[in-house]
């Protein structure tokens, strides 16, 4: 389950969200995605451990350095026990409108605010994973 010295919270995201919806996960060295759907979509996962409920810090996604992706997965897991909180499919553009570019980081930031996570064309995956994590898989 874990596919690189990162801390694991990554790699864990990405085999659920994997899990949950079939296909594939990228090679290691792709950087512009992490999972290709079974229909061919190209999907970034983004996770981070947050508490109940979260605090703003918590919510900073790590950096988009590339937008070659059709949708991102944000997982939102709980610091307790690592259970799924929320999680949501958000198309690439709907990302990219509200990415702030920061130099330092040389990428693009984006926060898991209500607003990304509930945008109406994001798709809310939370009971998915939840399944996936309980090995109950719905794809």
């Amino acid at each position: 389950m874990i596919r690189t010295e990162n801390a694991p919270v990554g790699d864990y995201a990405e085999y659920l969200v994997k899990t949950a919806l079939g296909g594939q996960l990228a090679p290691n060295s792709e950087k512009a995605w992490d999972v290709l759907g079974s229909d061919g979509e190209k999907i970034q996962v983004k996770a981070r451990v947050v508490s109940d409920p979260p605090e703003p810090s918590q919510l900073r996604l790590s950096a988009f350095r590339s937008f070659e992706f059709d949708a991102a997965v944000i997982v939102l897991l709980s610091a307790a026990d690592y259970a799924v909180s929320r999680a949501s499919k958000v198309p690439r553009h709907v990302v990219e409108s509200v990415a702030v570019y920061q130099q330092h980081v040389n990428g693009s930031v984006v926060f898991a605010r209500p607003d990304i996570m509930g945008h109406p064309e994001a798709t809310d995956l939370t009971a998915t994973l939840r399944a996936a994590q309980s090995g109950h898989q719905t794809f």
